[in-house]
């Protein structure tokens, strides 16, 4: 249920190419290398798992009722961001600063979490007794909110904060097996659909155990005297974060919930079947940042070149990549769709042929995100994120009775764009010029190319044309900037 691709080994080798090391061990090449390849390899487990689990239920539930089960997910979202308010970027950065705080900040933002979760289950029981939906549906989305209740005990920022980042991995791999195996074992038809909820707390709460097992082993018991000032004060700097995710949640799910209260049937399930994989794959790109949030807030104790440095390799890097992801979802979207879902969900191809490429967008924008977040400039970032909601809002308004299912898509890629384009400019205001056509300016001239041999091309097998597309951005990319290939070639191997 939970959430923003790139190397941590190549921009820290490319830095170090460049020249000297940074000042006060900012970006520490060798960990966050090694950070960001557990987080992969943990995640790319997890989503196979995720991925099986929930091409397993689309089929045995059809989109119909995989509708329903995305409508409860959907809405439950929306109460997971409320009990973690930002508490989980804000206590990473803060531990990352501050070593010897590890205990103390925990124990606060478990605190709050808790009281959060109260106050979000309150509220998810209230809307829901107002919704008008069959008593099935307000049955799987009361059952999906006792999850609030186990979200404190997940304890990712600590060791986030402190460069551990395999058991974090771990953790993933734990939760989604163990919510697979649940699922093939438990769920045989459309009246199994509320054990999906059952299974998920179940996984949970496994988690659960082991974070706090894990933390207990490496930081000690979590025996702390309450300060409650300090609770107000994590609290009121979390909150900016928080609500960011929120609007983040609002633009993402949005579409989502407005099928869904506008009558629900297998709209949402075919809208919710090609979002679910862009979703997962997001999740790679959250990763990218939840790692290197941390060297970006250790840039900040030295000179801007480090954070130039990390930035401009960074961007060029990520923009080939998701580049090169949008042009093969894009080209394969029907045959993607139909060996995942079945031929039953033929109505999701378009949808995921747009929303495929959010992850390029999310990764450009989540750059200068991120520094404001790194640079205790939440508020502004806060701000970025409410003017894509905004945008998101008022265009699924305005196009899905127009264009249905594609229009929601375009309307959460364009809402991107909105937020990537503040973002910039806030950092450009407040923390420094970071240029942004240069890094991209040839992945973006090379999947036009693509793009025009897929398109303007006269019709072929799509294997075809797919191929012939990637092949064709691959050329470029061999002709234009060779060394790219060995960049990503470090995601997968332990050079230093």
């Amino acid at each position: 249920m939970y959430m923003e691709i790139g190397s941590g080994a190549t921009i820290s080798r490319e830095i170090e190419r460049m020249g000297r090391p940074l000042h006060n061990n900012t970006l520490r090449s060798p960990r966050l290398a090694a950070s960001f390849a557990a987080l992969s390899g943990g995640e790319m487990i997890s989503k196979l798992c995720a991925f099986a689990a929930f091409a397993y239920l689309a089929r045995v539930l059809g989109p119909g009722d995989f509708g329903q089960l995305e409508f409860a997910l959907a809405i439950t979202f929306f109460f997971t961001l409320l009990v973690d308010c930002g508490l989980s970027g804000y206590g990473a950065r803060e531990i990352a600063k501050d070593g010897d705080a590890v205990t103390r900040f925990t124990v606060h933002i478990i605190l709050i979490r808790c009281l959060l979760a109260v106050v979000a289950f309150t509220l998810l029981a209230i809307g829901i007794a107002i919704i008008d939906k069959p008593w099935a549906v307000k049955k799987l989305i009361l059952l999906y909110g006792v999850t609030l209740f186990a979200l404190p005990g997940l304890l990712p920022f600590v060791f986030q904060g402190r460069d551990l980042m395999h058991y974090v991995a771990l953790a993933s791999v734990i939760r989604w097996s163990l919510f697979a195996v649940g699922v093939l074992l438990l769920v045989q038809g459309p009246s199994d659909t509320w054990i999906v909820a059952l299974i998920e707390i179940a996984a949970l709460g496994c988690v659960v155990v082991f974070y706090v097992g894990v933390f207990w082993h490496y930081f000690g018991s979590l025996h702390q005297r309450i300060d409650y000032r300090f609770t107000r004060s994590i609290f009121h700097q979390a909150l900016p974060i928080g609500a960011s995710e929120l609007l983040w949640a609002l633009k993402i799910y949005f579409a989502t919930v407005l099928l869904g209260l506008l009558g629900g049937g297998p709209e949402v399930g075919w809208f919710g079947a090609a979002h679910r994989i862009v979703i997962s794959l997001h999740t790679f790109v959250w990763l990218y940042f939840f790692n290197l949030l941390p060297s970006i807030a250790r840039c900040t104790q030295g000179p801007m070149k480090g954070m130039h440095r990390l930035m401009q390799t960074s961007l060029q890097v990520t923009a080939w990549l998701a580049v090169f992801l949008g042009i093969v979802g894009t080209a394969f979207a029907e045959p993607i769709i139909t060996l995942i879902y079945g031929s039953q969900y033929n109505e999701a191809v378009a949808v995921f042929g747009a929303l495929i490429w959010l992850i390029p967008l999310a990764l450009m924008s989540g750059h200068f995100r991120y520094a404001l977040i790194g640079y205790n400039k939440q508020g502004l970032e806060f701000l970025s994120s409410a003017y894509g909601a905004c945008a998101n809002i008022l265009l699924n308004l305005l196009l899905i009775p127009s264009a249905g299912l594609v229009g929601a898509a375009w309307a959460l890629l364009i809402s991107e764009v909105v937020i990537w384009g503040f973002a910039y400019c806030f950092v450009r205001r407040t923390i420094t010029h970071v240029p942004i056509c240069l890094p991209v300016i040839h992945p973006l001239v090379g999947g036009a190319i693509a793009a025009g041999v897929l398109y303007l091309l006269p019709p072929v097998n799509i294997w075809v044309a797919g191929s012939s597309a990637v092949a064709v951005y691959c050329f470029f990319v061999a002709a234009t900037q060779p060394k790219v290939f060995a960049h990503v070639r470090s995601m997968f191997v332990g050079q230093r």
